[in-house]
């Protein structure tokens, strides 16, 4: 017997904006609720395992697993593109391992660990309060120029969602990182406004990588016959083989990239 479990782009994201709307209200929730009760046990770990503001906790796994299903899905159209031997493969396999760091750093936090030590050697204040944004934004604006070309390539739609989850996820985790370690130098991090521009920031980051996503499986949908999973479940008298416990459709054969069809 065998079963097929596409990838369909709306699926997908209807269920990831039910996540990331589900995680939102918790832990503004538990904001609250440790507001209310500050001496209570169960509010601090409430808030601990929900605050989105807290590390290695529900949201963290959460933004690790949606990163590193980015890289997989980036992978997939960097195999295919290889296949192809189309000339932006390599693009394709770099934007992977980004995404794989990015999903590894989300995890283990790697990139707070730059902020005391370059705080001390900028002096940072203000706006550059979370001195981590500095080597960020100067690797990202190395990024854009460098891809580009790579992103003017791509079919309109694509570059459209593309361009949407860059502005998202950037906005969010430089632009209103930015704001949110102006106030943190200025009135501290236990007030109300800190809360709230934590909140947006961290919101907005999973809603780029949510839009990110749909491109990504609506291109794979689109442009490479689409994706998904082959689950065999053998009968009496039926043989699996090593080759038949997961299928990728339209992977087999190099796919056909030609994008002015």
């Amino acid at each position: 017997m065998k079963f097929q479990i596409p990838l369909a782009p709306g699926a997908v994201t209807q269920f990831l904006l039910r996540v990331v709307s589900c995680l939102v209200v918790l832990s503004s929730l538990s904001l609250i609720t440790l507001h209310l009760f500050p001496d209570a046990k169960f509010a601090y770990y409430f808030a601990k395992a929900f605050n989105l503001d807290v590390e290695r906790n529900i949201p963290t796994l959460y933004s690790f697993l949606a990163l590193l299903f980015s890289s997989i899905l980036l992978g997939v159209i960097a195999h295919a593109k290889n296949l192809d031997s189309d000339p932006y493969k390599n693009h394709w396999k770099i934007l992977s391992f980004i995404f794989l760091y990015l999903s590894l750093d989300e995890a283990g936090q790697l990139h707070e660990k730059l902020i005391d030590p370059m705080r001390s050697l900028l002096n940072a204040t203000g706006f550059l309060y979370f001195t981590w944004i500095v080597p960020l934004g100067f690797l990202v604006a190395i990024f854009l120029l460098s891809y580009s070309k790579f992103l003017f390539h791509l079919p309109v739609s694509t570059k459209k969602l593309f361009v949407a989850a860059t502005a998202l996820y950037i906005g969010g985790s430089i632009g209103v990182e930015m704001l949110g370690g102006y106030v943190a130098y200025t009135t501290g991090q236990e007030n109300v406004f800190y809360v709230i521009i934590t909140t947006i920031e961290e919101s907005l980051e999973m809603l780029g990588i949510v839009v990110f996503i749909h491109a990504l499986i609506s291109y794979i949908k689109t442009y490479l016959g689409g994706v998904g999973w082959n689950i065999y479940i053998p009968g009496k008298n039926s043989q699996v083989t090593d080759n038949q416990n997961i299928g990728l459709p339209g992977l087999s054969e190099p796919a056909n990239t030609n994008l002015l069809r």
